[in-house]
C-alpha cells in the first residue's frame, strides 16, 4: 500500500515555530536550531508568522511543551490565522494528537518537514522511491501511537478490537511496500554500481557539505554545466556527476551529492544510501562550506559527523569556503586568517564571481599529482594493447625505442599502477637485457 504524501498546500499556510530549551540544551543551541528551522519552513513555501519557545527540565510527556504553553499557542495561532505548528524536535504520536486537540490546528515536527521537502524537490525515480521509502519507514514507527485511541470489543485472550485490526493491517501493508522499495531501490543500485565499476580507473571527486552552500554552483563553475541551483535548502537531492578533463590532461569525475542538515532523520540517511555512494567510494571529497553563515563551525561539525556516519569520515578532504563575495574585505580578511589556522590548506573561492575559482582545479592536481608514481617500463614493442594503455593512463616523461622493446619514464596514477603492477614487474623481468 502506497500511502499518501503529506504535502503542504502552497500560498495560504501560515505556521508558528516552536522549539523547546531544556536543562540538557543551551538557548543558543534552541535559537540556533529554530533559525534553520524557520529556513526550511520558507523551503517549504509556509509563511512564519510567530516563533515561540519554553524553558522546561525535560519535555512533557503528553504535550511535548507545557500543556498551558500548548494552550497559549493556540490563542496565537487563532490570533494570527495560523494553520499549522511546527516543532523543531520529534513528537510522539501521543504528543501530536494531544497537541492537535489543544490547539485545533496541524501538528507537525522536524522529521515531517525535512521529508515535505524531499518531497517536493525529488525528480528522479530513485530519488522519489528513497523519499517514499523514508516516509514509510517514519509512519511505521509511529502507527502503534496512532491506533490507542480505538479500544477492544472484547477482552480476552485472541479476541482484538477494530484498532489493533487495522494496526496490524495497517503495518503488514507498509512493511510489504517497505520491502518492494528496498527491491527496487537494490536494483537501482545495481545499475549504479555497474556503472561505478565502468570509471573506477578514473580519479574521482565528491562535492560535500551542508545545504545550501553553493555544491551544485562549483559543480557547474568547474565544470562548464548548467546543474540547477536555487537559494533553497534540499534544492538538489540526485548525485549529479560530470567529467572534467584537467589542464595536466588527466580525466577527472565530480559529483555533487544531496546537502547534508543538523538533525537529519537516520531513516532518511538510510534510504538514501545510494546516492550517498558516490560520496563513499571517491578518492577525493571537496567539502563546500559557505564562509558568509555566522554558524559556519557548528555545519562543518555537522558534516564531519554526518561522513563519519555513512563511513567517509577518513577520505582525503580540502576544505573551500565558498560565498566570499558575501563578506566585506576587511571581514573576509580577517575571517580567513582565523580559518587558516584551523585548515591551513584550505581554499576561498565566490562560485558566483569565480574569484579563486581556479583554485579548486589547481589543488585536485596537486593531490592527483601526489598520488602518482614514477616508474621505469620496458614493453616489448609487439605488445600493442599494453603501449597504447600506458600512453592512454599516464604522462610520459620520456621514451626510447630499440628493435625489441620501447623503454619508457612515466608518471601514473596509483590506481593504474597498482592494478597493473604485474605487468610492470613482468616487464621488467622480461626486459633485464634492455639497457
Amino acid at each position: 500500500m502506497e500511502l499518501p504524501i503529506h504535502k503542504i498546500e502552497q500560498k495560504q499556510d501560515r505556521a508558528i515555530l516552536v522549539g523547546l530549551q531544556t536543562d540538557e540544551r543551551s538557548l543558543y543551541d534552541v535559537e540556533e536550531s529554530l533559525w534553520e528551522l524557520e529556513h526550511l519552513t520558507r523551503t517549504a513555501q509556509v509563511e512564519v508568522v510567530q516563533i515561540e519557545t519554553q524553558h522546561r527540565p525535560t519535555p512533557h510527556p503528553a504535550y511535548f511543551i507545557g500543556s498551558g504553553k500548548a494552550k497559549e499557542i493556540a490563542k496565537f495561532a487563532k490570533q494570527r490565522d495560523a494553520n499549522i505548528i511546527i516543532f523543531d524536535d520529534n513528537l510522539t504520536p501521543s504528543q501530536d494528537r494531544n497537541l492537535s486537540k489543544v490547539t485545533k490546528r496541524r501538528i507537525i515536527d522536524r522529521s515531517q518537514l525535512i521529508l515535505d521537502i524531499f518531497a517536493q524537490h525529488a525528480q528522479t525515480r530513485q530519488s522519489k522511491l528513497q523519499v517514499e521509502l523514508a516516509q514509510l519507514q517514519y509512519n511505521l514507527s509511529r502507527l502503534k501511537g496512532q491506533w490507542t485511541h480505538l479500544s477492544r470489543i472484547e477482552g480476552g485472550i485472541g479476541l482484538r478490537g477494530p484498532g489493533e485490526k487495522q494496526l496490524e493491517i495497517d503495518r503488514r501493508r507498509i512493511n510489504d511496500r517497505i520491502a518492494h522499495l528496498k527491491s527496487k531501490l537494490e536494483e537501482i543500485e545495481r545499475s549504479n554500481e555497474t556503472e561505478r565499476k565502468s570509471r573506477k580507473d578514473i580519479f574521482s571527486v565528491s562535492l560535500v557539505g551542508y545545504t545550501n552552500a553553493g555544491k551544485s554552483t562549483i559543480l557547474n563553475r568547474i565544470t562548464s554545466s548548467n546543474q540547477y541551483t536555487a537559494n533553497q535548502l534540499f534544492a538538489t537531492l540526485e548525485t549529479t556527476t560530470r567529467a572534467k578533463t584537467l589542464s595536466t590532461n588527466d580525466r577527472i569525475i565530480i559529483s555533487d551529492t544531496i546537502g547534508f542538515i543538523r538533525k537529519i532523520p537516520p531513516y532518511l540517511i538510510a534510504s538514501f544510501h545510494a546516492t550517498l555512494q558516490e560520496v563513499i567510494e571517491a578518492d577525493l571529497l571537496l567539502h563546500i562550506i559557505d564562509i558568509s553563515h555566522p554558524k559556519l563551525y557548528e555545519y562543518i561539525d555537522t558534516v564531519f559527523h554526518t561522513l563519519k556516519d555513512i563511513g567517509a569520515e577518513n577520505k582525503k578532504m580540502i576544505m573551500v569556503f565558498n560565498k566570499i563575495d558575501r563578506l566585506p574585505r576587511n571581514k573576509f580578511l580577517f575571517i580567513k586568517k582565523q580559518l587558516r589556522l584551523d585548515y591551513p590548506d584550505s581554499l576561498f573561492v565566490s562560485a558566483k564571481t569565480c574569484e579563486n575559482i581556479n583554485d579548486i582545479e589547481i589543488a585536485v592536481i596537486d593531490v592527483l599529482s601526489r598520488s602518482k608514481k614514477e616508474v621505469i617500463v620496458n614493453i616489448p614493442n609487439n605488445d600493442q594493447k599494453f603501449i597504447s594503455y600506458i600512453f592512454d593512463n599516464s604522462e610520459i616523461l620520456n621514451k626510447r625505442y630499440n628493435n625489441e622493446f620501447v623503454r619508457m619514464k612515466i608518471r601514473i596514477p596509483l590506481i593504474f599502477y597498482k592494478k597493473q603492477i604485474k605487468n610492470f614487474l613482468r616487464y621488467q623481468i622480461r626486459s633485464k637485457k634492455f639497457k
